[in-house]
């Protein structure tokens, strides 16, 4: 994993020596994340899974290589996970909530001048992890009370995935985004009595603005 991030860097180092235009910028949205499970005690986990909403924002660089290309890394806080329900107590609802800082590596290619195809690894660091519970359990007066049970060192701390996207830029330098990011590392640490796999997976929507377009 070392030897990827120097990779990444030495990458960014030569797309800067190469640009002809650099364009720079934050950027926000919301994530439509879920999670993915697979193994003998996996069943239950994706019979009771569904998506959850929560939110990225950071700041991009674009390197324009030529008329048809550009390489636009990211730096990135984005949370990610799922919600889940059981068919038993109608109550209970709990979500899985990943906080990352992942830094993308996007390849556009523009099928138009301001309309462009992306696609590219990423890595990301976690930041936090929980499962945030509600039910008749943690009940009062007030109604059902949530209770977030830490996962940190249930999970590692690292994850490699990989993007692809669309990308649209106004002539005023405001760009909309649309990505779906899939997960290609198991997140969970293994654990002798369960044979479980968990892999993120993510739909980005995305708004921001270039300062110097």
């Amino acid at each position: 994993m070392k030897k990827f991030v120097l990779l990444v860097l030495l990458s960014v180092l030569s797309f800067h020596n190469k640009a002809q235009e650099i364009y720079y910028g934050p950027k926000i949205g919301i994530n439509i994340s879920s999670l993915s499970f697979s193994g003998n005690d996996a069943a239950v986990l994706k019979q009771n899974s569904g998506m959850k909403l929560s939110t990225h924002l950071g700041g991009f660089v674009e390197f324009v290589i030529n008329d048809f290309f550009a390489v636009q890394p990211e730096l990135l806080y984005s949370v990610k996970g799922a919600r889940f329900k059981t068919d038993t107590d109608a109550d209970y609802k709990s979500a899985f909530v990943l906080e990352y800082i992942s830094l993308p590596i996007m390849v556009k290619y523009f099928v138009k001048e301001r309309i462009a195809i992306e696609a590219g690894p990423q890595i990301a660091y976690l930041l936090r992890a929980e499962n945030v519970e509600t039910s008749g359990l943690f009940s009062s007066n007030l109604g059902n009370e949530a209770v977030a049970i830490n996962l940190y060192n249930e999970m590692k701390p690292l994850d490699l995935g990989v993007a692809l996207g669309v990308g649209y830029i106004t002539k005023s330098g405001f760009y909309l985004g649309a990505r779906y990011e899939y997960g290609i590392l198991d997140i969970a640490k293994p654990k002798d009595s369960q044979d479980i796999s968990i892999k993120n997976g993510n739909i980005m929507l995305s708004a921001g603005f270039t300062l110097n377009y």
